[in-house]
């Protein structure tokens, strides 16, 4: 028997699958005024991520209000133009997973073959959520020192969130016993999140599916409490990684994880316990691996 399925339904198995997922990625909203401060309507937008060639157009409305959604996060241009004014163009523009941010522009009277480039970091401010918690940016992922390469260890460096697990199982392919958290007292009762989609395991308690590579990390946002209705999944915080999308240009990482116990820097006890060094090799202890 050959049986027929509804399109409708798949579309609707399909949009259902959407929607379950939670947003990570930003959203830049705010107002372009005149020199007077009076709205500018009609006014066009244009934002850019040169690292990825991403451009996304909208208009300002009768009250010079726009909103640009569903921006990948990262770095931006956003050009703003309109007839009898020049060219008002905002760079370097960062928008962080989940963020909505709010930036304003001024048009000033002239051509609109006239641009008026700002260089500086815009500073840009989130007034439409009571999010607590902190993000883990680009640089901090890429610079800070990380045993086992375990992306998640760094959601310590956000205030409230505590890992109560053995420091010896931070290993990047053990899902299980990484799962020991603490985000503002709560107790295995957080949710994991990647690019908005849900990274929870559904064997133990907590238990984290998949730990991507640093190297493939861009950034990821710790919410401790007071976070939207589309999260709720949990009675503890909400940690939302968000992976790297590439970009125009060819580039990449080469690693390799190992653990050798005679590579490792020496530690203080064995340092206290030597009489004296001798090309580097500790004299008058006991010989181990992190004494050499």
């Amino acid at each position: 028997m050959v049986r027929r399925v509804s399109t409708t339904g798949l579309l609707g198995f399909l949009l259902a699958a959407f929607l379950y997922a939670q947003e990570f990625r930003a959203t830049l909203t705010g107002r372009v005024l005149d020199g007077a401060g009076a709205p500018v309507a009609n006014a066009r937008l244009r934002v850019s991520n040169g690292a990825t060639g991403e451009v996304r157009a909208a208009l300002t409305d009768s009250h010079g209000d726009y909103i640009v959604p569903l921006l990948n996060p990262g770095i931006y241009s956003v050009r703003a133009e309109a007839e009898g004014f020049k060219v008002a163009i905002q760079e370097n523009v960062e928008l962080t997973v989940n963020q909505t941010a709010a930036l304003d522009l001024r048009l000033e009277l002239g051509s609109i073959k006239t641009e008026v480039t700002v260089n500086a970091a815009a500073q840009l401010i989130e007034d439409t959520n009571g999010d607590r918690g902190g993000v883990i940016d680009e640089q901090s992922v890429k610079e800070y020192p990380l045993n086992s390469r375990n992306p998640f260890m760094l959601a310590m460096l956000a205030p409230g969130v505590n890992f109560d697990g053995e420091l010896t199982y931070q290993r990047p392919f053990d899902n299980g016993a990484i799962a020991n958290w603490s985000i503002n007292g709560s107790q295995q009762k957080n949710e994991f999140l990647i690019d908005g989609a849900p990274n929870n395991s559904q064997a133990g308690g907590n238990n984290i599916a998949f730990v991507p590579p640093v190297d493939s990390v861009q950034e990821f946002k710790i919410q401790s409490n007071a976070y939207d209705a589309q999260y709720g999944r949990s009675a503890g915080g909400i940690i939302n990684v968000v992976l790297k999308s590439g970009g125009k240009t060819l580039h990449g990482s080469v690693y390799e994880f190992a653990r050798r116990s005679a590579w490792d820097a020496n530690s203080f006890q064995n340092k206290a316990r030597c009489v004296s060094f001798v090309d580097g090799r500790c004299q008058g202890a006991p010989r181990s691996g992190r004494s050499k």
